[in-house]
């Protein structure tokens, strides 16, 4: 079995300048205190106490003053002048990044910016820089949260906790973006953190299982694990070496170890250790278990002969054979399960808090279910997922004869109830149903009841770049691809959504005539002409039977996302083309062309196109007619440009109409000038196609032009 480490992993910059600045306290102080546990690892913050950094929570814990060593995490203002104002000597550990998001808050509100900060409202770092900030900063840590706001600024700051995930940002932005606020984003994300999750991703792509180590008190910490989960590796959370499993590498090729930023390098390195230890047992019990099976025969016949000294009782097994009660210590142990590592038990919850969930399993004490052993799915508060008195399944994660350490899981017991629930829709082909926790690399993460992945090629009909809206949609998708061996589960939208389409294809088509009405909707623009979902299939409408009038492009008519009526003007089921008329649902203007413009009547118009030979004049929608440039004025005109421009009114004599070739003749120069309008041109704008075409004796520069 091959182990690998993840680069880098373990202390990050930040933590170790807090290290170093308290190994210096104790080097120059008579008293040193931390404001808090200096990092979020149980035994370095025990190792910090036996050199004597006591870590406090409030000033008052203090019975005489010393040196005071702020965190990685910081703190605000008002506290370390209230340090320094009792006699302590400050030593500011505080992460270089971490005082930039504090100042970044200040300043943006001194600006009159609407500052949003996404991270844990009870975290230490958040905490600081609220302080720090100085005024009000909304904070929020889910999509969720953004939905449930009861109104959002048209322009919000975003700023966050230096140990997020850019995903998890980005989604939070997406979905304020769709609140319709206008959001700027500034980076203040650990490049120490960003680093180490991106080597955990990529080492989770490689490997068998994952195991994270540090302290299930730590956020960024449980950040790890969730980014190796999401690439749907199993993975598993240790605070040492102790807690490993055996049956977490049993069949496994490769490990992967990554750490967190408080894990101390000694206890990675343990941890490492052990499973190699544990590697070349299991090798050395595969090589014996011939030998053993060989021997234990004889052994078993053996014990089953009759002993006479065997028989004989000595006085000690005599007396405990022969109790006819039994002690209150023993009866009362045995009121109490006995637990095994790895075992699913039902309990109660009897207190609900950030820092864990307590449940009573009847057992000698109450075991502790980790923030990041709650649940897969992301949650603002414990309250989300568990209630207090509620009856929950949990897995026996770590457990101590004394029973002082019970360490629950109930993520990993719904990960196993979800797995089997998987297993059975896989095995029958029914789709499965999930809300969307985030983007990755490459797709979506679906909770369905565990980290499922979802590629970008399979999340819609056609591919999508941008796939932040989807993060807190439910969405029913087929499992495409099932590994027992590593718990990956692949899920695919698009194939629901197809079958779907292809459901209603069939039905559409049997009920479609020629001469039909429907309605649709507009999904795509070309330049000739439009598409319209009519619910299962798409029909085109040329660009000619968009309007009873010329149109240039189909944008001047219908836009994508319109609903509109269409008639079917033709069926080719063969080849699966609908072709439609949209300007067929709307009165032919031409049907009573003589009755609205009988001939020598005058009316007004707007020059829409010209051309050398003249200028077309629109009178009505879908009635255009042409001044022949020997109407236009009484004069000689070299060109129509010289007389009229385009989106100019102008009043015009009707001359002829022809109603087989839709064509109608008109007459600027028979209207006296005394009657043309003295309004500017209108705004009317045409593409270059429908500009006026150069003369035949124009140079070759223009024409190319």
């Amino acid at each position: 079995m091959q182990v690998i480490r993840a680069n880098p992993s373990g202390f990050c910059p930040g933590v170790r300048a807090a290290i170093n600045l308290a190994r210096q306290a104790l080097g120059r102080e008579g008293r040193v205190y931390s404001w808090g546990p200096l990092v979020h690892n149980e035994s370095v913050v025990a190792a910090l106490a036996r050199a004597g950094v006591r870590p406090i929570a409030d000033l008052s814990e203090a019975e005489v003053t010393g040196a005071l060593i702020i965190r990685a995490h910081g703190v605000g203002p008002a506290d370390i002048k209230a340090a320094v104002a009792r006699g302590f000597r400050i030593y500011d550990g505080t992460c270089p990044r971490v005082k930039k998001v504090q100042r970044l808050a200040q300043e943006l509100l001194a600006a009159g910016e609407n500052v949003f900060l996404v991270g844990e409202k009870e975290h230490p770092e958040v905490r600081g820089i609220l302080a720090w900030a100085g005024g009000p900063v909304t904070v929020i840590n889910s999509v969720k949260e953004v939905e449930e706001l009861p109104a959002v600024p048209a322009r919000v700051a975003l700023v966050a906790q230096t140990t997020v995930t850019l995903a998890h940002v980005q989604a939070i932005a997406a979905a304020l973006r769709q609140r319709g606020a206008e959001v700027t984003l500034y980076d203040t994300l650990c490049f120490a953190t960003t680093e180490r999750q991106a080597a955990a991703r990529e080492l989770a792509r490689q490997v068998d299982v994952m195991i994270v180590v540090g302290s299930h008190q730590s956020a960024n910490t449980r950040r790890l694990v969730e980014v190796c989960q999401a690439e749907g590796v199993p993975t598993y959370l240790v605070n040492s070496a102790g807690e490993l499993r055996p049956e977490w590498l049993a069949g496994k090729d490769s490990v992967g170890v990554t750490a967190g930023a408080s894990a101390p390098e000694e206890i990675i390195e343990e941890v490492c250790g052990r499973m190699s230890e544990e590697y070349r047992a299991e090798q050395k019990l595969a090589e014996g278990v011939e030998k053993v099976e060989s021997q234990e025969a004889p052994a078993t016949e053996a014990t089953n002969q009759p002993d006479a000294q065997n028989t004989e009782q000595s006085p000690a097994d005599e007396t405990a054979t022969t109790k006819t009660g039994e002690s209150v210590e023993d009866l009362y142990a045995k009121s109490f399960l006995s637990l095994q590592e790895g075992q699913v038990v039902t309990g109660k919850v009897v207190r609900v808090d950030n820092d864990g969930v307590l449940v009573d399993v009847a057992y000698k004490s109450e075991g502790v279910i980790p923030p990041a052993e709650l649940s897969d799915k992301p949650y603002a508060s414990p309250e989300e997922v568990v209630q207090l008195g509620q009856e929950v399944k949990v897995v026996v994660v770590k457990v101590d004869a004394e029973g002082n350490n019970l360490i629950l899981s109930k993520r990993r017991a719904d990960q196993e109830e979800a797995w089997e629930e998987l297993k059975r829709h896989y095995e029958n082909g029914e789709p499965v149903e999930g809300q969307v926790l985030e983007v990755v690399k490459g797709g979506l993460i679906v909770f369905v009841g565990l980290r499922a992945f979802m590629p970008a090629s399979q999340v819609g009909l056609r591919y999508e770049a941008d796939l932040s809206h989807y993060v807190g949609q439910t969405l029913k998708a087929k499992i495409i691809e099932i590994e027992p061996q590593r718990r990956r589960v692949i899920l695919s939208h698009r194939t629901v959504l197809e079958a779907e389409r292809a459901a209603k294809r069939e039905a559409l088509w049997a009920e479609l005539e020629e001469g039909q009405v429907r309605h649709g909707r507009v999904t795509k623009l070309t330049d000739f002409g439009a598409f319209v979902d009519l619910g299962g299939a798409e029909g085109l409408v040329h660009i000619s039977e968009l309007s009873w009038s010329r149109v240039r492009h189909p944008s001047e008519v219908v836009h994508e996302g319109d609903e509109v009526d269409v008639k079917v003007l033709r069926l080719d089921r063969e080849r699966g083309r609908i072709s439609l008329g949209l300007k067929q649902v709307k009165p032919d203007p031409w049907t009573e062309i003589r009755q609205s413009f009988p001939v020598g009547t005058v009316h007004e118009g707007v020059v829409t196109n010209i051309l050398n030979f003249g200028a077309f004049v629109k009178l009505a929608d879908g009635i255009e007619g042409l001044v022949h440039i020997s109407q236009l004025a009484p004069r000689h005109v070299g060109h129509p440009s010289e007389v009229v421009q385009i989106g100019q009114r102008v009043k015009v004599k009707v001359l002829d109409i022809n109603e087989d070739k839709r064509r109608i003749s008109l007459s600027i120069k028979q209207v006296p000038p005394e009657l043309q309008p003295l309004a500017p041109a209108e705004e009317h704008p045409a593409p270059e196609a429908a500009a006026a075409e150069p003369s035949a004796d124009a140079d070759t520069d223009e024409k190319i032009e």
